[in-house]
């Protein structure tokens, strides 16, 4: 493989290359340029109505246009024209004409305000508008010989008119039909309505438009009509007004344009502009009131009359040079667009080949291995990288600026060129940085150098090392992550409020300079606010670690991953794990320590039982022989003290036992009989101690598991505990009772004594509740109780208020899947 590479390379020699990366840039940079105005001449074509095909219809802003000057006509004659007298003096509704004026106005339709009344400016359409009204007859009496005159009279009219037409075709001393023949001689392209009929010279285009506008019938009511007409004429449309004080007037507009006899800050006003009214009706039950919308022409009220226009006259033609001056500057649009776009694609083409030659060119050098070292090596990865962003980013920017300028390209038509060949240059050199960026990548990948060409990692590395040398550091290390975490989120709230306020004024506002540091502030903002929610995801993250840590340090078992030392969570890791440690060593240490003294005290116990059983029995020898009075008492006395020895060294032996977790014989066994059996052999102490014992025993049987000698000596200490420090006379209550899972053994009595311990204290060893009495237990007694209790399973607790004191011992019951599982086995 690698020979035949090495032959194929050869096709790729660096002077071609050369050359062939120069011109596939140049190549690629004429073929933007190209499309480019490509783009700009299709645009300009389809807004004359034409299409690529060399076929020119009626341009879509000559319809718009001829659709708005028909508009403003015809409400011109009616609004204006139809309420002037005979001297051409407006004598309508002032509040109409007003409005006539704010709609011109407010849709920039051109004009100029003369003593003969408004006058339209349009530098397309020749236009003329008239209405014509009956002239006004004064009431006189008629004599016979005036009959013929008035008859004469009364079929003059008045006709008022405005127009750009020059003087020399029509005048005021021509008739109303004069001046209509001598605009459609030998005219082309016109439209015409007059007595309600449109009327054209042009061919109908065979495409019909529909137009719907509401009209008044005789009884006050509205009537929709649908008209439909030619897309090169235009349609009639009409006009009404109501009792209300509106007029509204539907000429060929989207909706219906509304003008109104009272201004706006009056009742009438107010009513009039209203198109809802709001309805109050009682319910069928009559139980309420409810309320409803009615559109206003649905009232009972409501009428509306219907406009004249009978005496209306429009005329509009376009210029006679507008449609020559249209198709010239079609052909040649049309022309130069096929000579662009052929450009643009031989180019486009070049550049795609000349590029796939140098991409296929470096994957064969490539693995031929003869990629030369060049300047090129030494640059890291991440800079290609930062180079296709740019290269991304630069294109959105310049399509942006692009679709700017074709929208302005009648602003700066002269400068398009030199844009076009700026746009043309910066993507040529965008073209040549990125076939480089694919050439060099290529060469990495077949060198196996594409992760060591990165410079970040090496550089955050040994910026990590410096930076954990650094009093900074430390500062920060050692600081709480709680108040780290509070000032971000402080922070990253103030940047988020910031953004916020300040992105309407970065995208709308009116002013260069203060839209730029407001959108400055909006990105600043937007990535601080970014960057705090990356640091709280790593923070949530080695808090779950930490959590992780503590869970396993709870099981006591040895936890692996590793919180990173740039984290504000590395200190207290740090310290968590030498707290596991120190902890660890202390437990051991102690284990040890207890294991020792357990160890020491059951070897002494056990050492001491020989030589005390010897002195017992030389005692109870001493016994039998015959002393004197004072020898015996002596002897008593020994006999009483001995014992109280045993029975030290039996408990101190037994505690020993109970807590090294040895000769603990579990069986099962009932609690209940336990308990009654302890209980009877008591008696005798019972009695002796002239003390009254209140028992509450509620369960019949429960069966526990554990030692029963050891269980019994529990129960036994527990009697005694409460027989020996009970006060005089005092009640023991003692209750046996059986929950769901366990059996629970309470024995409460009142201290002869002031309590002056705790619960803990109590149960420990060698500790009694009356210091100051020398005679009696050896403080063993609840030790052994709770050490044996919780050998067996079980829990033992004191519980103490006031005066009061209250052992409880708690032992499981056996479930009765756990029995049938041991009869099993």
């Amino acid at each position: 493989m690698g020979t035949r590479s090495k032959k194929i390379s050869k096709f790729f020699p660096k002077a071609v290359r050369v050359t062939a990366f120069i011109t596939a840039c140049v190549a690629a940079g004429i073929a933007l340029f190209g499309e480019m105005d490509v783009s700009r001449i299709k645009d300009r074509i389809f807004e004359m109505g034409g299409d690529m095909r060399g076929n020119l219809e009626y341009p879509e802003i000559y319809r718009t246009e001829l659709k708005n000057m028909y508009e403003q006509l015809c409400i011109l004659g009616v609004c204006e024209l139809a309420n002037m007298d005979e001297n051409g003096k407006y004598i309508g509704n002032k509040n109409v004409q007003s409005d006539l004026l704010y709609y011109f106005d407010f849709n920039e339709y051109r004009y100029k305000k003369t003593g003969e009344g408004i006058v339209p400016y349009s530098d397309i359409f020749d236009y003329y508008v008239s209405y014509t009204v009956p002239e006004k007859m004064a009431d006189e009496v008629l004599t016979d010989d005036e009959t013929t005159a008035e008859e004469e009279r009364a079929e003059r009219t008045v006709t008022h008119f405005v127009t750009n037409i020059s003087e020399d075709i029509i005048n005021d001393k021509m008739t109303e039909q004069e001046r209509i023949n001598a605009l459609t001689s030998n005219k082309y392209g016109y439209i015409l309505r007059s007595g309600d009929v449109i009327s054209s010279s042009m061919v109908s285009s065979g495409v019909m438009d529909n137009y719907s506008y509401q009209v008044a019938e005789k009884n006050g009511k509205l009537r929709d009509v649908n008209e439909s007409y030619p897309d090169n004429y235009l349609p009639m449309g009409g006009w009404y007004s109501d009792n209300y004080g509106r007029h509204v007037f539907s000429f060929c507009n989207d909706s219906p344009i509304k003008f109104y006899e009272y201004p706006e800050n009056t009742e009438e006003g107010f009513t009039a502009r209203r198109e809802w009214v709001d309805i109050e009706s009682n319910t069928a039950e009559g139980s309420g009131i409810y309320y409803s919308t009615l559109p206003i022409c649905d009232m009972p009220d409501y009428k509306a009359t219907s406009g004249d226009t009978e005496g209306l006259t429009v005329y509009i033609e376009p210029e006679d040079y507008y449609f020559h001056s249209i198709y010239r500057e079609y052909e040649d649009l049309f022309s130069e667009y096929l000579e662009t776009r052929s450009l643009s694609l031989q180019c486009g083409i070049l550049a795609l080949l000349l590029i796939v030659y140098l991409i296929a060119g470096a994957v064969v050098r490539g693995l031929a291995g003869e990629h030369e070292s060049s300047f090129a090596d030494k640059l890291p990865f991440e800079l290609y990288i930062g180079a296709w962003l740019l290269i991304l980013m630069g294109t959105a920017v310049m399509g942006h600026m692009y679709w700017g300028m074709v929208y302005s390209a009648d602003e700066r038509a002269g400068d398009s060129a030199y844009w076009y060949l700026t746009y043309g240059a910066i993507f040529a050199v965008m073209t040549g940085i990125a076939v480089h960026s694919i050439i060099h990548v290529i060469k990495l990948i077949s060198q196996g150098r594409c992760r060591r060409s990165f410079a970040l990692p090496k550089l955050m590395k040994k910026l990590s090392e410096r930076y954990r040398t650094t009093s900074l550091y430390e500062t920060r290390r050692n600081r709480p992550a709680g108040s780290g975490l509070m000032r971000r989120s402080v922070r990253s709230l103030v940047a988020f409020l910031a953004a916020t306020l300040m992105l309407p004024s970065s995208l709308y506002g009116s002013k260069d300079a203060l839209q730029i540091a407001a959108a400055v502030v909006c990105v600043a903002a937007s990535v601080y606010f970014i960057y705090s929610q990356i640091r709280a995801i790593l923070l949530a993250r080695d808090l779950t670690k930490l959590d992780r840590r503590i869970t396993e340090l709870n099981r006591n078992t040895p936890f692996e991953v590793e919180i990173s030392p740039l984290s504000e969570l590395s200190r207290p890791s740090d310290m968590l794990k030498n707290i596991s440690d120190t902890v660890s060593d202390a437990v051991e240490e102690q284990i040890k320590s207890e294991r020792m003294k357990i160890e020491l005290v059951a070897n002494v116990s056990h050492d001491l039982k020989t030589p005390l059983t010897s002195i017992i029995s030389y005692i109870d020898l001493l016994k039998k022989t015959e002393l004197d009075d004072e020898a015996m008492g002596y002897v008593q006395i020994l006999d009483k003290k001995s014992q109280k020895l045993k029975s030290i060294v039996a408990d101190v032996f037994s505690l020993a036992k109970a807590t090294s977790g040895i000769d603990v014989n579990m069986e099962e066994l009932d609690f209940v009989r336990l308990f009654n059996q302890c209980l009877a052999d008591a008696d005798d102490k019972i009695n002796e101690s002239g003390k009254v014992v209140k028992l509450s025993v509620t369960a019949d049987t429960a069966p526990v598991m554990g030692d029963g000698n050891k269980l019994y000596r529990v129960l036994q200490n527990i009697i005694d505990n409460a027989l020996k420090y009970s006060m005089d006379g005092s009640r023991i209550f003692m209750e046996l009772k059986r929950t769901e899972d366990d059996v629970v053994l309470s024995v409460k009595n009142t201290s002869s004594y002031p309590i002056e311990f705790t619960a803990d204290e109590i149960t420990e060893r060698f500790v009694r509740g009356d210091k100051s009495r020398t005679d009696g237990g050896s403080g063993l007694g609840l030790s052994i109780a709770k050490s044996f209790t919780e050998a067996c399973g079980g829990h033992f607790d004191i519980e103490l208020e006031g005066d009061m004191f209250k052992a409880v011992m708690t032992m499981p019951l056996i479930k009765k899947e756990q029995a049938e599982e041991k009869e099993i086995i």
